[in-house]
């Protein structure tokens, strides 16, 4: 993404956008974000501050230009920027321009019932948008997805049995066919391309997440399967045997170290769902009359699961001297910075009135639970296209090349000079990258580019696929 602007004091901000995709699913946030304000009697200039400073990273980069703008007097004001802004998005970011006037107008209404209402417009204009999205990534997956399945199970199977059966029938004269070519295009060509069909579903992925950690701690482990490889093939002299430990070996080497972080995350995850809803329960609490402090503690602390937090929320507040936004961010922001923030909001708006932060707080958690009934909708959608890709690494690609290698046995026994006993190493070593590059899609169809997460699915996957093509080569016919 990049932001040009060109000319004298009237500026107008040329943006071009690589994944317009990308910035429509921050739409629901933003506008939440601005809602927020606008709802507490805040103006449009501080709005979008509050984005620039503390809002997704790409819509960040955008109202941060408007601000900068503004505070050199490259435009008028902040709202004449903001408009000029969404004029200069691309036609496919309609809602988040549309849901952001409407944002816009509703700060301007002097109306409170107005207002609220062009502000719930807004929000489900934004929300729309993020479902069409979401549905339109969903479509655009069936022929990249299939072309990986096509690729990665019948050109193998094709190369190893197809063209040895062929040769076996006279078709290649009297040459004997060659492996060296198909064993180039088995490990190297297919994969490549399987690759490349990847990345492009990772850039098109409109809900992935910034690169977070690629601490190459996590694959360290793999690095055993050196070891138990060497002293596989010293005591049986198997290739295809030292190949399968090797990589049972090391997938389950990895598995067992990412685990616990993994599992780590899913707490925190659950935890920060179980904090959406005490953001709700906060609200009842504030307009019934309790203070601030004393809410949050009760709100948070109802869920078992958050009852840590809840201590450390109370032991933060008894020595914060005052800085209860401190004191939250320090107790809930481990867990969830976008939790935090909402909090202090209702806190800052609690020194005003206190039935007025609770209704606040039950906007706010009303806007966050409707972005997350949408976004689990598009997951569950994307959800059978993982587990296809997934079964076609662990099960379904083993299982077919497997079958392959057992129906070559018969052949290898007539074709005189075939070469054809690096069959199983071939393909042992195929599926070792087929594993890999499908943890990697996998990962990316879930929006999460953490070396974490795929080394996670590498362990799970790769001991399985190993286990049974070793199953499947070894019955004979």
């Amino acid at each position: 993404m990049e932001i040009k602007t060109s000319g004298p004091k009237t500026k107008t901000s040329k943006t071009k956008i690589r994944n317009p995709n990308a910035i429509m699913n921050e739409g629901p946030t933003i506008v939440g974000m601005m809602s927020a304000i606008i709802e507490r009697g805040g103006s449009i200039d501080s709005a979008v501050r509050d984005v620039a400073k503390n809002g997704p990273k790409r819509s960040a980069s955008l109202f941060r230009s408007i601000a900068v703008r503004a505070d050199t007097r490259q435009i008028p004001d902040i709202s004449h920027g903001l408009s000029e802004m969404l004029t200069s998005l691309p036609a496919e970011a309609t809602a988040y321009r549309r849901s952001v006037h409407m944002v816009m107008v509703a700060a301007a209404s002097p109306d409170q019932s107005e207002r609220k209402r062009m502000l719930s417009d807004a929000s489900d204009i934004s929300l729309t948008g993020l479902k069409e999205i979401g549905e339109n990534y969903s479509t655009s997956l069936n022929v990249p997805c299939m072309m990986i399945f096509g690729l990665g199970i019948m050109v193998p199977m094709v190369l190893m049995s197809i063209l040895p059966m062929l040769s076996l029938g006279g078709v290649f004269g009297n040459s004997s066919s060659s492996i060296g070519p198909i064993v180039l295009v088995t490990v190297v060509v297919i994969p490549a391309i399987i690759m490349s069909l990847i990345f492009s579903v990772k850039e098109k992925n409109p809900f992935m997440r910034p690169v977070s950690n690629m601490d190459p701690k996590y694959i360290l482990p793999a690095l055993s399967a050196a070891p138990a490889a060497l002293a596989v093939f010293v005591l049986t002299n198997d290739l295809q045997m030292s190949l399968m430990i090797a990589a049972v070996v090391s997938g389950i080497a990895m598995l067992a170290y990412v685990f616990p972080y993994v599992r780590s995350e899913s707490v925190r995850e659950k935890q920060e769902m179980l904090l959406q809803d005490a953001v709700f329960e906060l609200g009842n609490r504030l307009i019934a009359g309790e203070n601030f402090e004393t809410a949050i503690v009760k709100a948070v602390g109802m869920r078992a699961e958050c009852s840590a937090i809840a201590e450390s929320i109370s032991r933060e507040m008894a020595v914060c001297r005052g800085d209860a936004c401190a004191a939250i961010k320090a107790s809930v922001g481990k867990v969830s910075v976008r939790i935090s923030d909402v909090f202090c909001d209702v806190y800052r708006c609690s020194l005003k009135d206190v039935r007025d932060a609770g209704r606040l707080a039950v906007s706010i958690g009303r806007q966050i639970q409707d972005q997350d009934t949408v976004r689990k909708g598009i997951k569950n959608k994307l959800k059978s296209m993982t587990d296809m890709m997934t079964g076609t690494a662990a099960v379904f690609a083993p299982l077919v090349l497997g079958m392959s290698v057992t129906m070559l046995e018969p052949v290898s026994r007539v074709m005189e000079g075939a070469d054809l006993g690096g069959t199983s190493q071939i393909l042992s070593v195929y599926l070792i990258e087929l594993c890999i590059l499908i943890a990697v899609l996998t990962s990316f169809l879930n929006g999460k580019t953490d070396i974490m997460y795929m080394t996670y699915r590498m362990g799970i996957i790769l001991p399985v696929s190993m286990a049974v093509f070793t199953m499947c080569s070894a019955i004979g016919l």
